[in-house]
């Protein structure tokens, strides 16, 4: 009787716990953030140089940069409005002097093109490590069947998964390519 109490107590105590945690996270709101600095393009990444730091944006696959009219030069002065994600910030506007330009809903649950990335996983190269899921910023990678996957809808062509990014440094036996 006396463990019956106890084991009790604990799933009190531990449901409880799990229900002040819950209530604290249901309603995440996104918080957008307003940056502006100079654009940079290094290595098929892009970049924008703010006064205080170099930021990674997160903008679109080339082809939906293409089709929204989205010219980026080295030099522009830009004003982007991002979230954090990861080591990158993932884009819901961009300006480029006068012109405004939506890549996503301000949620972030849409996006403003239809045009799919290119990057892909060779299955018959994948040793299915999952090194690559964790340092993708917007979650395009899963595993299925054993592989990487990469939703081509989710994936913004950053290079992370390929390339790498801080200690990651991209796909151990080269499975991904764009």
């Amino acid at each position: 009787m006396k463990h019956l109490i106890i084991s009790l107590f604990a799933l009190l105590i531990l449901l409880t716990a799990w229900a002040l945690y819950a209530n604290t996270n249901t309603e995440t709101e996104i918080q957008l953030n307003s940056y502006s600095g100079i654009y940079k393009h290094e290595n098929g990444r892009h970049y924008l140089e703010t006064k205080d730091a170099r930021l990674m944006l997160l903008l679109a696959p080339p082809a939906a940069l293409d089709s929204l009219g989205i010219d980026l030069n080295d030099g522009d002065d830009l004003v982007v409005n991002a979230i954090p994600q990861k080591a990158a910030y993932l884009v819901s506007t961009i300006q480029i002097g006068e012109s405004m330009f939506r890549l996503r809903s301000d949620d972030y649950s849409t996006n403003s093109y239809s045009e799919l990335a290119t990057v892909n996983v060779a299955p018959a190269k994948c040793i299915g490590c999952k090194m690559c899921i964790t340092p993708c910023p917007v979650g395009a990678i899963s595993m299925v069947k054993g592989k990487a996957y990469i939703d081509p809808a989710k994936c913004v062509s950053c290079g992370i998964c390929i390339d790498g990014n801080g200690k990651f440094r991209g796909c151990p036996v080269r499975a991904i390519s764009k």
